[in-house]
């Protein structure tokens, strides 16, 4: 293998199944880099037209779903802290929602496992935990001027948040098949 190195027991890999914690220092001179990036041509933008109107396209679903849900609440009694509340959480659970989506720009999100990126798993749980602290703990609530929700308006926000998750996963499907 020309375009091989070897790792810390002498196997040689090729540089793309290198790992740089079982590898040694790399040098510039390398095969690895002399090889082109891989992603899209230099002469392609970074944000095509298709990930443009997905932009607009999230962005729609994120004021539409919140305006609605802050005015149903209102309309069912709540006060206008929680209606807040609740469009605040709803923002979040939208956007935790597209965060496994963008994992893909074509495949669905619950076609790619939920457990591949620790990370991001991580990084769910403590904004999950920011969130609960900004509902329902006092000095959050006296900062931010937000008041605790029910459990029916939690139920509320994420059977928004998954119809969100829906709506993108039928424009990945259709921007698959060539619409």
């Amino acid at each position: 293998m020309a375009n091989a190195r070897a790792d810390v027991n002498g196997r040689r890999r090729p540089c793309s199944e290198s790992h740089p914690r079982r590898t040694p220092r790399r040098r510039h001179g390398d095969a690895c880099h002399r090889r082109p990036p891989h992603g899209p041509p230099p002469d392609r933008p970074l944000l095509t037209w298709a990930l443009t109107v997905r932009i607009l396209l999230v962005s729609a679903l994120l004021v539409a779903g919140a305006w609605w849900l802050f005015e149903h609440e209102v309309a069912i009694g709540a006060s206008v802290a929680q209606a807040r509340t609740s469009a605040v959480n709803l923002f979040v659970a939208v956007e935790v929602f597209y965060l496994f989506s963008c994992r893909s720009l074509t495949r669905p999100a619950w076609r790619m496992g939920p457990f591949g990126n620790r990370w991001l798993l991580l990084g769910v749980v403590v904004q999950a935990a920011g969130q609960l602290a900004l509902t329902y703990s006092p000095l959050m609530n006296e900062l931010f001027h937000t008041a605790p929700i029910s459990a029916e308006a939690w139920l509320r926000i994420f059977g928004l948040a998954l119809l969100a998750s829906l709506a993108i996963a039928v424009d990945k499907r259709l921007r698959r098949r060539g619409f």
